[in-house]
């Protein structure tokens, strides 16, 4: 049964994908509706319909990117921790962990208790403490970066509403400190998120040769880069 985990998580992500199509293509729509309204009528139009396009203040910067990071992120942040606290540990709900875990050499110097690798390299494992050193500290790197993109999509609203008048007329303004602070986040973030996948993409060949697929790995990193680059830099 857990090998329909990544493909469930996959079709997730493709859902998200056609949401935000139909986000992108509404959007669109209401902006060649309203291309020719000045830009206080327009708000007025907007906010009688319910869609205000500035949006409550205390909403999150974007449901799209929060929706993105807590599905694509919570599983690299998932088998970080494991990495940083818990090395050689194997997850099994997780597809093909213990692959995993053998491939990138987890198994020589944290050798799960009480199995096969303990009896063979328990002795040895103290000889790769460098190794676990590094893979620790690649565990608290993408646990970092997963925490700040968390923090990005749900640690802050949008702004602060303020009242202000226009052509003589009372209207409601938002001050969007908090996009601006996110998308400076999402910035960095893509830029991680395509080293990340630079590096899936450079160890797929050798990890098909102890059986681990990483396509799935590769497609969600991918599509999380592109969402927040898009919102990052959009």
């Amino acid at each position: 049964m857990t090998r329909w985990i990544i493909p469930v998580l996959v079709i997730v992500s493709l859902v998200e994908a056609l949401v935000f199509g139909l986000f992108l293509v509404r959007r669109r729509m209401d902006r060649k509706n309203l291309g020719s309204v000045t830009k206080v009528e327009k708000t007025e139009i907007m906010a009688a319909a319910g869609n205000d396009p500035l949006d409550n203040p205390r909403s999150l910067p974007s449901r799209i990117v929060g929706r993105t990071v807590l599905i694509v992120s919570s599983l690299i942040a998932l088998v970080s921790v494991r990495d940083l606290f818990f090395p050689g540990t194997i997850l099994s709900f997780l597809p093909r962990d213990d692959i995993y875990l053998e491939w990138t050499g987890a198994f020589l110097h944290s050798p799960p208790p009480d199995s096969v690798e303990a009896d063979e390299q328990g002795l040895e494992a103290p000889l790769f403490a460098g190794d676990k050193f590094v893979s620790q500290l690649m565990g608290l790197y993408l646990c970092l970066g997963c925490l700040l993109k968390f923090v990005s999509a749900f640690g802050w609203s949008k702004g602060n509403r303020v009242m202000g008048i226009i052509a003589g007329k009372r209207v409601e303004n938002v001050e969007r400190s908090g996009v601006v602070s996110s998308r400076l986040i999402w910035r960095t973030q893509a830029f991680g998120d395509m080293m990340l996948l630079g590096m899936l993409r450079l160890f797929t060949p050798a990890a098909k040769t102890a059986s681990l697929d990483l396509r799935w790995h590769l497609m969600l990193v991918a599509y999380e880069m592109f969402i927040l680059a898009l919102y990052g830099f959009w």
